[in-house]
């Protein structure tokens, strides 16, 4: 059958092979780009168990998060974004996790295949999600700022919920598109069904939601620096936002550069698969710390309640210094009951 097929690329030609019963179908040479690499090693055996250990330790700091900002910590429009990045990359690296499981044991039989090709769908899911909630949450601070009026008082109460929802929908819509035309459809050299997917994700990915989340950067920070000649307390809010952008586009550079050279210039990808996914890993894995760095207090001389440090992270503090001067005004602020700010 066409879903027992994997894509193997040559140095000439993109053709499919199918494996034998012994073998295991990999839904993807490399990730979710289909790109050919100068040197097609594989990758060394303990890449393995370097990759379970940076997984393991995301999925423990996002876990934390997930109990924080889902049941301890008061929602607001921006914890639902965060909640929601939590969980998708609690996602892929769950995914990635099991993926390096089967590749240290080597695993053979249909059902390590089975679970190889269900974890490479849904990692690739959580990994669009992911990547997807960070323009929008760069777009919702972009317009709270430009637009305090309209956020505090006409802005829809459920906003965040749909965003994250219909995110969520069209990640995995695109993942079933592209694993339809990937591994159900045979493919017609040179140009195949899977290789426009593959286009079409470089295109979202590095074109799209990259430049959305950077220019909304800019333009809250061009507008909080037109302000700072005010008195205004530092946004922990701005600093959190900033950062994980920053930490994405560090650690995705090597597969933009890979994309970029690959469908541009047609050279090979020079980083082999098992760079560019240590750095994805590390992306979904450090969040959390970001949270942690950005909401700790540097006055603080003893250990604080990891609940009150993520509430802190979520402060904005020039709105908290209106709310204390204009009564009835709505503000981002949730202090805990008889905790000091």
């Amino acid at each position: 059958m066409a879903w027992n097929c994997s894509w193997e690329i040559h140095a000439q030609n993109r053709n499919k092979v199918c494996p034998g019963a012994s073998e295991a179908p990999e839904l993807y040479n490399r990730g979710f780009l289909t790109m050919m690499q100068i040197a097609p090693h594989p990758p060394p055996a303990i890449m393995s168990y370097i990759f379970l250990f940076i997984c393991l330790c995301g999925l423990l700091g996002n876990s934390v998060v997930l109990w924080f900002f889902g049941f301890s910590i008061k929602r607001n429009p921006f914890s639902i974004y965060f909640l929601h990045l939590a969980v998708a990359d609690v996602g892929y690296l769950f995914c990635k996790a099991v993926l390096s499981i089967l590749q240290a044991g080597a695993f053979p039989g249909a059902f390590a295949t089975y679970i190889r090709f269900v974890s490479r769908i849904l990692g690739l899911a959580a990994f669009l999600t992911s990547v997807s909630l960070l323009p929008a949450v760069s777009t919702e601070r972009c317009l709270s700022v430009l637009f305090p009026t309209w956020y505090c008082y006409r802005r829809p109460k459920h906003l965040s919920a749909l965003v994250c929802a219909l995110l969520w929908a069209l990640a995995f819509l695109i993942t079933t598109i592209h694993t339809y035309f990937c591994v159900y459809v045979t493919p017609r050299p040179p140009w195949g069904d899977c290789t426009y997917m593959d286009v079409f994700l470089g295109l979202l990915l590095f074109l799209v939601l990259a430049p959305l989340m950077v220019l909304a950067c800019l333009v809250f920070l061009v507008k909080v620096e037109c302000r700072a000649g005010r008195r205004h307390q530092p946004s922990k809010l701005n600093s959190v936002i900033l950062a994980l952008v920053s930490v994405f586009l560090v650690s995705s550079i090597y597969l933009g550069i890979d994309w970029f050279l690959f469908w541009i210039f047609d050279i090979p990808a020079p980083f082999p698969e098992y760079v560019t996914d240590t750095f994805i890993c590390v992306n979904c894995s450090a969040k959390p710390v970001v949270y942690f760095l950005v909401g700790k207090d540097e006055k603080q001389r003893f250990w604080e309640p990891l609940r009150v440090v993520f509430q802190r992270a979520l402060r904005d503090g020039a709105e908290l210094k209106e709310s204390r001067d204009t009564p009835n005004t709505v503000t981002m602020e949730m202090q805990p009951t008889g905790t000091a700010s």
